[in-house]
């Protein structure tokens, strides 16, 4: 949705102003005498020259020039003085303000729904919002400073000049016009380029990710495919270059024949003056003073336009986009208790957004109270998409899902009933004792047993205790990735749940561990439902039972034994994977 200038502001103005309106208010009122200082050193820069030139004259007494002296070096002092406080007050307002706009910002992305994600348009459009949050803080800023600082100045410098000549004020409007018009353009502008180059700015920081970042970096430095990598990140870097150039060479050609106009219009002025002087309509204080102060005026006018409004002119499709995403409607789910650990799919079926084929297709399954079933498949058969149905991650696009006698929508779910260990398990850098206790933390359960439960030894391996921050970005220490999945395990159990999920638990450990391992699952599935997806059958061989899918359904449900019998899909499974270690 894209709005104007105007509407956009009214929209912005609340969510940037109200945290800290306190701060603002104290600096708006600053701001205005700050503003009213600066025409008030020109007036008295006029008053000091005519009582030179009165003092010259014999009509004006030296006690006089010297009062005049004074009151424009006081006036210059405290302007000074303003201009200081309000350059530091409005960095700590504007800093106090972006953070509280960023919290805003994350805590909304939190409520929307999840499956928002994996479409492409809806990252393109989070990427320009993340953007467009800055934007709309300098957009908040910009409008309190012209209020409080430029109003008041232009409209005292207004009533000045129009008391020495009325074509002075029509010059200086003259001026004005043009420096408008360019930012409506550069507005116009601004809008298309955002859209056109947002797709391509989001490919490049992909790129950058895998020459910059340490997860990244190790394995492209291996590869040898930092070359790569660099081409593939200045092709898109030119192609973005290319399209922000398109448009920027129109805007140029309009800024310049306004901005001539802009300088033919400050010839004007001067003009005035010298006319005006030579005339006697003009003092020579008045001359001296509007002749000193035209530059500050024109430099003021491209302050304003070109700039502050011209910056927010160029950015107005990001703030747009922040917009529409602190309006987008959220995932309004209310959490709700499980009452037992039973789960119940009806004829589901998922398509991911943007794509043609559904991932899951007409999923019929139960599920008892207490019953640990693994999910076994080939990749892409549709595991880890059913987990997440499971979960009430991802609402199905057909059918139902009943988790512990509740059926779930896009307005309830379980989350409070429910404890997972993801494939891709986040590496919080946290200490080791957050890392586990984060899952639950108001449990009063000790984390070490958890821990201790996984691996017994993890005092002496992990060369960390409970107040280690796990991350050398912050003198910490790092795992390696099958600690990592230990603690991320020890997470998923120490939480209170009713039903535990574990998408391939072990991918990151070594077969030796993995059979003790196989144990713990065992003690950890106690007195509440287990569904473990996996790719390796001897874990699924500890399951009361086994689901079988393939592309997407499901094709075999029934205990290691009785779908070794059946000589189906999962025999095929075992037969290859064993035929691995027999030879």
């Amino acid at each position: 949705m894209n709005r104007s200038f105007l509407t956009a502001f009214r929209k912005a103005y609340p969510l940037v102003y109200r945290p800290v309106w306190k701060e603002n208010l104290l600096l708006s009122f600053v701001d205005i005498f700050h503003g009213l200082s600066f025409a008030a050193v020109v007036i008295l820069t006029q008053r000091f020259f005519d009582s030179i030139a009165g003092g010259v004259e014999g009509a004006v007494s030296q006690n006089a020039v010297v009062l005049a002296a004074a009151a424009l070096i006081a006036c210059q002092v405290i302007s000074q003085l303003l201009n200081g406080f309000v350059n530091f007050y409005a960095d700590v307002v504007r800093e106090k303000g972006y953070g509280r706009i960023r919290a805003m910002l994350q805590e909304k992305i939190s409520r929307l729904r999840p499956v928002d994600f994996e479409k492409n348009s809806f990252l393109t459009n989070l990427d320009m919002a993340d953007e467009g949050a800055k934007d709309a803080c300098e957009m908040v800023d910009t409008a309190n400073s012209i209020v409080t600082f430029y109003v008041p100045y232009f409209a005292l410098m207004g009533v000045y000049m129009v008391r020495l000549d009325w074509g002075l004020l029509s010059a200086l409007l003259l001026v004005f016009l043009p420096v408008l018009l360019t930012n409506l353009v550069k507005m116009h502008f601004g809008d298309r380029i955002e859209r056109q180059i947002a797709p391509a700015r989001r490919e490049a920081e992909a790129y950058e990710q895998t020459l910059t970042t340490l997860e990244s970096y190790r394995e492209t430095r291996v590869l040898g495919a930092a070359r790569y990598f660099l081409r593939l990140y200045r092709d898109t870097v030119g192609k973005w270059n290319r399209t922000a150039w398109k448009y920027r060479k129109k805007e140029a050609v309009i800024n310049l024949g306004l901005n001539c106009f802009s300088f033919l219009a400050y010839g004007g002025i001067l003009l005035l003056l010298v006319s005006g002087c030579v005339r006697g309509q003009i003092s020579v204080g008045a001359f001296a003073a509007v002749f000193s102060s035209i530059d500050v005026m024109f430099l003021l006018m491209e302050e304003i336009f070109q700039d502050s409004l011209g910056c927010l002119s160029q950015n107005m499709g990001r703030v747009n986009n922040f917009l529409n995403l602190m309006e987008s409607p959220e995932s309004r789910q209310e959490s709700v208790e499980m009452e037992n650990g039973s789960l119940i799919l009806d004829d589901v079926s998922f398509r991911y957004p943007e794509t043609e084929e559904d991932c899951l297709q007409h999923i019929s399954l139960e599920i008892a109270d207490g019953e640990t079933v693994a999910v076994v498949g080939e990749n892409g058969a549709g595991k880890t998409t059913l987990a997440r149905i499971l979960l009430g991650i991802y609402p199905p696009d057909s059918g139902s899902v009943t988790l512990g006698g509740k059926v779930m929508n896009e307005n309830t779910n379980c989350f409070p009933s429910i404890s997972a260990v993801f494939q891709k398990f986040n590496r919080y850098k946290l200490t080791l004792e957050e890392n586990i206790r984060i899952s639950d933390l108001h449990s009063q359960k000790r984390w070490e047993d958890e821990l201790g439960m996984v691996d017994s030894g993890w005092k002496n391996d992990f060369r960390a205790d409970a107040r280690t921050v796990l991350s050398r970005d912050f003198d910490g220490v790092d795992l390696s990735g099958g600690q990592w999945q230990k603690i991320a395990i020890a997470r998923g159990i120490y939480r209170e749940s009713k039903l535990l999920l574990l998408d391939e638990p072990t991918s990151a450990i070594d077969s030796i561990q993995e059979s003790r391992l196989y144990q713990t699952f065992l003690r950890a599935a106690e007195g509440r439902t287990c569904v473990i997806i996996t790719h390796r059958l001897g874990l699924a061989k500890i399951a009361d039972r086994i689901i079988v899918m393939k592309e997407g359904r499901v094709v075999e449900n029934g205990s290691h034994k009785e779908l070794l019998e059946r000589k189906g899909e999962y025999s095929r499974m075992w037969e290859a994977q064993a035929g691995w270690y027999q030879k």
